[in-house]
């Protein structure tokens, strides 16, 4: 256990998995959960086998129409209770969860409270679910009910495990879906602490259902026959065998996955506002965010002082361990410390120029802790391996463009869609490089500075489909056209 003060004492009494209302122990693999800023194991816990993931989408079956047939009225009370819930649970969530995942306090706290208000966002939905009429002639009446889908399965990442949860779990919810959650192995508390407030606020048994696990767990949860909507956040290399698997049943995918994001910097803009979004853009979380701006674009004319600014605030940040709320936690486990070394290691061998870290960081309170340092490397080509893949960690790279022709080019030559951002004091360009950018979400002056009701996703590798919002309803319904002959 770590001896973190803030840390709670007594997750040893969660149960593994949550089925048909109930706790349960695992009876796959037995796994240790690991603080990655102490490199120590506080938890065992034991994954599902394929026996208790079919429990568990047999009971979100079994509750579906009991849950369907519920008044929207009453659905959303019981989410809004659940909202209520987390957010007096909020110290011990964000705590668990920040020592969990390395991410800072006070960022687990932010995801803690983008939880509730995602599930108050759709408790507000429930009874605003309107089909139409569509006009047919007078002795026809035409109209369209939205149903839900059915049992939905949502596996999840482990860079924002209760938030994600949230975004999915709630509007699928809202509509009178059912769900079984699965969250990544290296982080699956925060779902089951949900799962048991979700009872405790009125959700039936079997409507919320949650099972721990690896990729096999996953696989055999997204190709359960009687799955309708599979909705994941991962890798995209993961999100191909998600989508494989969820054809056996011929399910439905919500599928947010890599990205390589830029940043274009044109010559007018405002630099210090600019060096802060790149900073918060590729740095937050240690650079382990689907949408991090870890490309860098920027107008010839500015680019060393740009450089100059990203690298002072660069090295200005602060470690320690997450709890302690610093700047930088640790990435989250000893694999993901070696990928983005083998990056760097791989750039540094092909000549490339790194102009602040690219090593380990071992604080000294902390020698055992998985940190990494800011790491920048300028003008780098646009086909090198660490321009072009995604490093997931706090790694940015810079290109360097001529006009915003060029920064929309640089912008585009990339596998990845899901976000951009751009600044400039021309507002009318702004929005020429936003409509021609191959990017499902666009920030103009302020990087990743935007609302959780604003619909997210991506395009090309970057996924398919759209959560938060109004558009985050769409997957969990199923659209019924009623023709009445009179």
């Amino acid at each position: 256990m770590t001896a973190h003060p803030l840390f709670p004492t007594d997750l040893d009494r969660l149960p593994h998995h949550l089925i048909d209302g109930a706790g349960h122990s695992g009876a796959g693999q037995p796994r240790a959960l690991i603080d990655p800023a102490t490199g120590e194991s506080y938890l065992s816990v034991v994954d599902a086998d394929p026996t208790q993931v079919g429990q568990a989408v047999a009971s979100a079956k079994g509750a579906l129409r009991g849950w369907a047939d519920t008044a929207p009225g009453a659905r959303a009370q019981v989410l809004f209770r659940l909202a209520d819930l987390i957010a007096g649970q909020a110290d011990r969530l964000a705590a668990v969860e920040s020592a969990n995942v390395g991410k800072p306090l006070s960022q687990a706290r932010r995801d803690v409270i983008r939880a509730v208000a995602y599930f108050r966002f759709y408790a507000g939905c429930c009874d605003k679910l309107n089909g139409d009429s569509i006009p047919l002639g007078p002795d026809q009446t035409a109209l369209t009910v939205l149903e839900p889908v059915g049992v939905t399965a949502h596996i999840l990442p482990w860079n924002y495990p209760i938030s994600t949860l949230a975004r999915g779990a709630a509007p699928a919810l809202a509509v009178g879906a059912t769900i079984v959650a699965k969250p990544s192995e290296l982080t699956p508390l925060s779902a089951i602490m949900v799962a048991q407030l979700a009872l405790e606020a009125g959700v039936p048994p079997g409507v919320f259902n949650v099972v721990c696990g690896a990729g096999d767990v996953g696989a055999a949860l997204a190709g359960h026959a009687d799955i309708a909507h599979v909705t994941f956040t991962g890798s995209t290399a993961t999100g191909r065998r998600v989508m494989q698997a969820a054809s056996a049943p011929v399910a439905g995918v919500t599928l947010e996955l890599g990205g390589k994001s830029p940043v274009v910097v044109l010559a007018d803009a405002d630099l210090g506002a600019a060096a802060d979004g790149v900073v918060r853009g590729i740095f937050f979380n240690a650079g382990q965010v689907c949408a991090a701006g870890a490309r860098l674009i920027c107008h010839r004319d500015v680019h060393e002082a740009l450089i100059e600014r990203v690298v002072e605030r660069a090295e200005a940040l602060t470690f320690g361990h997450p709890l302690d709320d610093p700047d930088l936690g640790p990435l989250v486990s000893a694999s993901q410390i070696a990928r983005v070394d083998g990056f760097v290691d791989r750039a540094r061998t092909a000549g490339l120029r790194c102009v602040t870290g690219g090593h380990r960081v071992r604080p000294d309170a902390l020698p055992n802790g998985l940190f990494y340092a800011p790491t920048i490397f300028t003008d780098v080509p646009a086909d090198s391996e660490i321009a072009r893949d995604e490093v997931f960690g706090p790694v940015l790279v810079t290109q360097i463009c001529e006009d915003a022709d060029h920064a929309l080019t640089l912008a585009n030559g990339s596998d990845f869609g899901l976000v951009a951002g751009i600044y400039t004091a021309d507002a009318s360009r702004a929005l020429q490089i936003a409509r021609r950018v191959e990017a499902g979400q666009v920030f103009v002056n302020g990087f990743l500075q935007g609302g959780d009701t604003v619909p997210f996703g991506g395009m090309k590798h970057s996924g398919i489909g759209r959560e938060k919002g109004l558009a985050g309803l769409a997957a969990y319904c199923a659209t019924k056209s009623i023709v009445l002959n009179h």
